[in-house]
């Protein structure tokens, strides 16, 4: 008799457990209820912060090496540095006008190896505008 209660009662508490989803083969391991998440992280590890460190970096590496007579980018103004000392920068930004910056406060070179693009824009144009009237001259 024992036998026979233990089985009904065992197969109602089975049933019971079951139903409320407490059982253990209903509910996913913890591994696999965090792995959406895991890979979420590994992707905006990839897109975002990887790229932001490395952008740091080369920001870091291009203020360390600043040197007399870089043309710069400073608070907005374009210039050219005449003294660097510890974090502190002067830059001349015109004939007789100095001005101090942090270091810092440089954003960028302009150009990849430090000449000013302006200039190498205005003379590739003048050169254009010179051929321009030489060939119209030849014509007539």
């Amino acid at each position: 008799m024992n036998f026979l209660i233990d089985v009904l009662g065992g197969a109602r508490n089975a049933w019971a457990m079951s139903a409320t989803g407490s059982g253990d083969g209903d509910q996913p391991s913890i591994l696999v209820s965090l792995f959406p998440f895991l890979i979420v992280f590994v992707i905006i590890y990839f897109l975002m912060i990887r790229p932001q460190q490395k952008k740091q970096q080369e920001q870091q590496a291009m203020l360390s090496g600043l040197k007399v007579g870089d043309q710069v980018t400073a608070a907005g103004m374009y210039g050219e540095i005449t003294r660097v000392k510890d974090d502190v920068i002067q830059v001349q930004v015109a004939d007789n006008v100095r001005l101090r910056f942090v270091r810092s406060a440089v954003s960028k070179l302009p150009g990849g190896d430090g000449a000013d693009t302006s200039e190498d824009k205005s003379s590739d144009k003048d050169k254009s505008l010179d051929k321009d009237k030489s060939s119209d001259k030849e014509k007539s």
